[in-house]
């Protein structure tokens, strides 16, 4: 009984912090593109700003996935393990926040001084779905490639704290 309510539990808080990591990570993401106005792309119905959105979306889903996982084979804990499993998926999706925010942004940086001969920001502006498609499928890649490592982050802040 007590691993069905731990479970109950977690899929409470994946739920409530999955929809605001997905509001944070879309809101980080407009600090790095500070000459597009993303909401008002939506309402002008700019399909190339929402495929760039909608994947740094996936991606963020997949970079945080692990941290969704706790880690207790290691922990000497007792009855206190419920708890501590909780505090500890909240604090790796916080820093797993962060990391994906961190490296989406620094991967978006780094592609758009790479390409130097498209202004990535303007074509998103124009709705350029090839550019918007392309941008999603960097940054889904990106995601892909560093959820390995940011697993591994989360193993050693689980073994870390407990």
């Amino acid at each position: 009984m007590g691993s069905l309510l731990l479970s109950v539990a977690q899929l409470t808080i994946a739920i409530i912090l999955s929809a605001v990591v997905a509001f944070l990570s879309f809101y980080l993401f407009q600090w790095f593109t500070r000459d597009l106005d993303e909401w008002e792309e939506l309402r002008q119905r700019n399909p190339a700003v929402g495929v760039v959105l909608g994947a740094i979306l996936v991606a963020t889903a997949l970079i945080l996935r692990p941290a969704l996982a706790v880690d207790t084979t290691m922990w000497d804990v007792g009855y206190q393990v419920y708890g501590r499993v909780l505090l500890a998926e909240a604090l790796q999706l916080a820093v797993g926040l962060v990391l994906a925010v961190f490296a989406l942004g620094l991967a978006v940086l780094i592609f758009a001084a790479l390409t130097r001969g498209i202004d990535e920001i303007e074509e998103l502006k124009r709705g350029n779905l090839a550019v918007g498609g392309l941008l999603g499928g960097v940054i889904l890649g990106v995601g892909l490639m560093i959820s390995q490592a940011v697993e591994q982050v989360m193993t050693a802040i689980s073994s870390f704290l407990f």
